[in-house]
This record gives C-alpha cells, sequence and structure tokens, in this order.
C-alpha cells in the first residue's frame, strides 16, 4: 500500500481558503483544478499540431509565375572548387523559393537584407519540420533533410546565411558571396534587389520532391533538377566542375574510401600544387564535393562493417563516358 502524500500545511490552508471562496469541498475543488490542468494539456497538444511548421507557402501550387517576371544577370564562382561548407544543394532550392514568395506583384524582388531577414526567421521551423520528416521516414544518417540547416544559435544561422543564401561584401553588391550567387541562381539588379536569373528562375519552377510532391523517402532533387545544376556546373563552373571529375574518375577507378581519395585529392590539389590547399583543407573539400555530389545523383555511399566506401552511380558512369576533360 502506497504512503499517504503530505503536503505543506501552507498550502493546505490555501486549498481551504479557495475552496471556501468558490464555494467547494477541498475534494471538489481539487478535481476542478485538475480537470482544468488536463483540459489545458490538450489545448497546448492541439494548438501545436495547428502550428506545426510545414512547408506549404512553398509549394508550386502557392506561388505566382505571374512574379517572375524581372530578372537579373548573374555571375558564377569561377576561380577554384565551391568551399567545403557547401556540402547540401537542398538549401538552394528553398532559398529560391523563399525569394520567390518575397517578389512584389510586378515582381521587384526583396533587398539583401530583407531576404536575409526572411530566411532567418524561417530557418528554425524549416529544420524542425525538416527533423520530423526524417524521423517519420527513418532517413540515414547522411541523407537527412534537417542537416541541411542550422541549429537556433545565432552564429550557426549567420553561417548558413553568409554561405548558403547571400552576403553582401563591402558596399558594392556586385561583390556579393554565398551559394545562389556562386551557382548563377540570383543577381543583384542596378537598384540593389535580389532577383532570379534566368536560371535561377527555372530552378524555382521545377517541382520538387520534398517541397511539392511529399516524396520524402528519395532525394532532396528531382532528376530535372539535378540535371539543371549539373548543366550549370559543367558549362559555367569549369573549376568545380574539374574537381568533381577528379573526384569521380577517383572513385570508379578504387580510390573509393575516404582514405584512398584524399591521396588522390592531394596529389592534384595538396601543398606545392597549383591549388596548394593545406592538410586540413583538403578533409574538408572532399567532404563538400562528396556531398554535392551525392545530392546531384553521382555519388552513393556504402557503409561495410567500420567503414564507408563511395561508388558512381549510372548517371555518373554516362557523364564520365560523354564527358572529356
Amino acid at each position: 500500500m502506497e504512503a499517504a502524500l503530505s503536503l505543506p500545511a501552507t498550502l493546505v490552508a490555501k486549498l481551504i481558503e479557495d475552496a471556501e471562496r468558490h464555494g467547494m469541498s477541498v475534494d471538489e475543488y481539487c478535481r476542478a483544478i485538475l480537470s482544468e490542468s488536463r483540459a489545458g494539456d490538450r489545448s497546448s497538444a492541439q494548438a501545436a499540431v495547428i502550428n506545426e511548421p510545414s512547408l506549404d507557402d512553398l509549394k508550386l501550387e502557392q506561388l505566382s509565375v505571374e512574379r517572375l517576371s524581372l530578372t537579373a544577370v548573374g555571375r558564377t564562382f569561377e576561380s577554384g572548387a565551391l568551399s567545403g561548407h557547401i556540402n547540401r544543394l537542398l538549401p538552394l532550392k528553398i532559398g529560391c523559393r523563399v525569394l520567390w514568395s518575397l517578389l512584389s506583384d510586378e515582381g521587384v524582388g526583396p533587398t539583401i537584407r530583407e531576404f536575409r531577414e526572411e530566411m532567418w526567421s524561417r530557418v528554425g521551423s524549416l529544420r524542425d519540420y525538416l527533423r520530423m520528416i526524417d524521423e517519420d521516414y527513418a532517413r540515414p544518417r547522411g541523407d537527412r533533410l534537417h542537416a541541411s540547416f542550422p541549429n537556433s544559435s545565432d552564429a550557426a544561422i549567420k553561417r548558413f546565411l553568409n554561405q548558403y543564401i547571400i552576403r553582401k561584401s563591402g558596399l558594392n553588391a556586385e561583390q556579393s558571396s554565398g551559394a545562389m550567387i556562386d551557382f548563377g541562381l540570383i543577381g543583384i539588379s542596378d537598384t540593389g534587389r535580389v532577383q532570379f536569373t534566368e536560371v535561377g528562375r527555372n530552378f524555382s519552377l521545377l517541382s520538387n520532391p520534398v517541397l511539392d510532391e511529399e516524396d520524402h523517402r528519395g532525394p532532396s532533387l528531382s532528376a530535372d533538377e539535378q540535371v539543371l545544376i549539373l548543366s550549370q556546373i559543367r558549362t559555367e563552373m569549369m573549376r568545380e566542375w574539374k574537381f568533381m571529375r577528379h573526384v569521380l574518375d577517383g572513385i570508379h577507378v578504387g580510390s573509393n574510401t575516404p582514405t584512398s581519395l584524399l591521396a588522390r585529392i592531394n596529389r592534384r590539389y595538396g601543398p606545392g600544387t597549383k591549388a596548394d590547399w593545406s592538410a586540413s583543407v583538403m578533409p574538408h573539400m572532399r567532404s563538400g564535393v562528396l556531398g554535392r555530389m551525392q545530392a546531384l545523383g553521382l555519388v552513393k555511399r556504402t557503409f561495410i562493417e567500420n567503414r564507408v566506401e563511395y561508388r558512381v552511380t549510372p548517371l555518373a558512369l554516362v557523364i564520365l563516358e560523354a564527358d572529356v576533360v
């Protein structure tokens, strides 16, 4: 038999006083308090469902094509391979849809500051929603969608915006950086507004499995999206493409583990070469390009006991056979 719960005398006196004020016995008053508490819990749970984050406002069907009338001239990153920080590509798609949602009826885009502020306000709910998808569909480590977005710390969000979305460098808006700029998806108008390029407009219009089709088991980009980004890299970002080709060739001929692949990268890009990447930079660049190529459907990872191996996909084989560096 459980021992009786002993309440502090002050609490008992308070319960008696409140019960008398409501014209109830102490037992009736305590039951009423418990009932109200349970009702409050149910209301909170219902509110949580109602306020559950979603991506509905970023779906194709919710956005007006008429607002895509204006475009800007963009520039891609051509001075080297992309930073190892850019290891996912879903943020590019979501960034494009958020920008689309900010366009005026006439198609005029936001300022850089307005675009960053909107993304800042969304990244927490985006991560929460994508985490729910990852958990519901048991997406494996390395394929988890929420990992594309930062945690709630201000420093992490700022890094994400600088690396993936847009960062204004100095007083000249044309010197802005960020992956959306680097891939040539957005540009800055003469009036300082963020606008899609023609490529960015086309990328935004393509259906996405996560945003539009709710296909939460497969890749984060559709085949059409992968082809568009691959075409952009091959034609406009030659140094990035050469790095990708170097890694793909290596995996294809047997440098298919992290260690052997790093050795291959070291021979072409390491200390003493023209690129002269340091020993600390090379693993970072390897991880970044592998993440990008996985998002583009060129590479798969397999885990054998406690080690990882990479393999090229049929799409990559077609590219390797058709493309001559």
